[in-house]
């Protein structure tokens, strides 16, 4: 349907399949130009990727689809409707009825007051009070279709994990039937088995209801698995299209090359994986001894009844880092893994067991002293929601060290280095609506390490990066554990990253721990089931050819597996 070119320009055949139609799109934010001269089309029944670095402008675009972002100029038409000068009615029209959106954030995109059903209801017409009346079956139907049990419909945000709110999102995006899904990296922040079932929703979705697609994403194995066509964004521009599979297994322009290359090379650990991982007898930094976590969920005339039900996130669970070393936790969404980072670092308390920092008993963040605090260092999830919108990134970088007491030409000094070794000098005097998701990412990193602190968790501190940025900040991690042995714990759904990074890998299941062993031999033999389970559904694992057979009946097109090297 496409014929390949480099840049904007390129001709593109357009029928009247066609659903979205956008010419010359350049949009701004003030005096910067986010995206330049952008065109494209996509089609019903088609699923396009859109990739690219950090910072290339996908998410700019994606949003001008619905009429949000910066002022756009040029042409977006949506059926016969011109998006760019129409009226805020035609915009929310366009919005609620004719195209769905995924945020990249689920935690930031999702209202913290109101429960996962009322915003999938609000979504389809506009009212949350009284939704069960209305729309309970159809809510229960899309939060299965996403992977969620119906039960979901009840819960926060704040009750559920990263990967659960993603695939809500989803569930919003397509309550209201769209013509075309807008997805910004819908799976960036989702285990390897959660993201093979939301694919395969997408394809099926995307089959039975004949609709049009844009997969922003990072994750070129995602492109590969399931796009028809892919749009290659460096810089604002559009600087390569075609055909997907002939994109990425032969690509011309020397950015795609980029792209791919890096996406091939993922070396073994510098420190993790090799005969070089700490000794038993090493010191250990930071420790959970037999820990359960508890969260209850009932309401308070629930608990003065006593009949308070309760979710075990973490249960009996042990997990060990030792000086130097590297430490990976695996597992599905809601598996814990995220649980047990919190507890190390201070910012959940057990319901029983013990935590311990440098072998003493610790409390919560706020009961421990400062060298205890400044001990560990803590990249979340979710960086935009880690960052204060009023503050500079130098006034972000700089708030530990300020509340170390550092004098300011000592902070600034500071806040220099630590900008420089993620690669974002010169953005000191930038707030967070001014970077994109991955340069949000490495301030965040930045801050962690302000302090030098013994062990850095990093809590899916990759989930939102292309490949490119991903393997420059792996390559700093490895520097960082070789240098001054400082100890850390990777929180991550990516076996690759756990293979590069990790000397050890615990697997858990259930908010249990239920395999662990040096990394190497752990995913490259594994010998229990939901370790075998979480490496077949990786789309390099063993499953993914028989995946994409499965799938391939609900399309209209051909869906390619792919097998990758480490």
């Amino acid at each position: 349907m496409t014929t390949a070119g480099h840049g904007s320009a390129a001709i593109e055949r357009r029928d009247e399949r066609t659903t979205v139609a956008v010419e010359n799109l350049t949009v701004r934010y003030g005096e910067t130009a986010a995206v330049r001269n952008a065109s494209l089309f996509l089609e019903r029944g088609e699923l396009v990727g859109l990739v690219g670095e950090s910072g290339a402008g996908k998410s700019t675009l994606g949003l001008a689809l619905v009429g949000l972002g910066g002022a756009a100029s040029g042409s977006i038409r949506i059926g016969d409707t011109e998006l760019i000068g129409a009226d805020e009615r035609t915009r929310r029209r366009i919005r609620r009825r004719r195209v769905g959106l995924a945020f990249q954030s689920a935690d930031d995109a999702l209202h913290p007051a109101y429960t996962l059903g009322e915003q999938i209801v609000e979504s389809i017409d506009g009212t949350r009070r009284r939704w069960r009346r209305r729309h309970e079956s159809r809510v229960n139907r899309l939060l299965e279709d996403v992977g969620l049990d119906p039960a979901f419909a009840d819960r926060y945000p704040h009750e559920c994990s990263g990967g659960q709110n993603q695939r809500a999102l989803l569930a919003v995006a397509l309550a209201g039937d769209p013509d075309v899904l807008v997805l910004d990296e819908p799976t960036s922040s989702l285990d390897a088995v959660t993201q093979a079932h939301v694919l395969e929703t997408l394809e099926r979705v995307m089959g039975e209801r004949d609709l049009a697609v844009l997969l922003i994403t990072h994750d070129l194995d995602v492109v590969e698995h399931c796009c028809d066509r892919t749009v290659v964004m460096r810089e604002g521009e559009l600087v390569d299209r075609g055909a997907t599979d002939r994109l990425l297994s032969n690509p011309t322009h020397p950015y795609t090359s980029t792209l791919v290359d890096a996406r091939r090379s993922t070396p073994r650990a510098v420190d993790g994986g090799t005969s070089s991982a700490p000794d038993a007898d090493d010191a250990v930094v930071a420790e959970l001894e037999t820990v359960t976590k508890r969260y209850r969920e009932g309401s308070f005339v629930a608990a003065l009844l006593g009949r308070e039900p309760t979710t075990d996130a973490l249960v009996d669970a042990s997990v060990a880092v030792r000086e130097g070393e590297c430490v990976a936790l695996v597992g599905r969404s809601g598996a814990g893994k995220t649980t047990a980072a919190r507890l190390i670092a201070g910012l959940e308390a057990p319901s029983a067991g013990s935590v311990r920092i440098r072998g003493e008993p610790v409390g919560p963040v706020a009961e421990r002293r400062p060298a205890q605090r400044a001990a560990v260092g803590y990249v979340f999830q979710s960086p935009r929601s880690s960052l204060d919108p009023r503050r500079t990134v130098a006034e972000s970088v700089a708030e530990p060290l300020e509340g170390a007491g550092w004098n300011p030409a000592r902070r600034d000094r500071r806040v220099g280095e630590l900008l420089e070794h993620v690669g974002l000098e010169g953005y000191g005097d930038r707030y967070p609506r001014e970077l994109s998701g991955g340069e949000a990412q490495r301030i965040a990193v930045a801050r962690a390490l302000a302090l030098e602190p013994d062990l850095l968790v990093l809590d899916e501190a990759t989930s939102a990066l292309d490949t490119v940025t991903t393997h420059r900040l792996c390559s700093l991690f490895e520097r960082l554990g070789r240098r001054n042995g400082r100890s850390m714990l990777v929180v991550t759904h990516d076996f690759d990253i756990a293979r590069r990074l990790a000397d050890r890998t615990l697997v858990l299941a259930d908010g249990r721990v239920v395999d662990e062993g040096p990394t190497s031999e752990l995913l490259s033999e594994p010998t229990h089931a939901e370790t075998r389970t979480l490496i077949d559904a990786t789309l390099g694992g063993s499953s993914a050819d028989s995946r994409t057979k499965t799938t391939a009946d609900t399309r209209t097109h051909t869906t390619h597996a792919t097998d990758e090297s480490d």
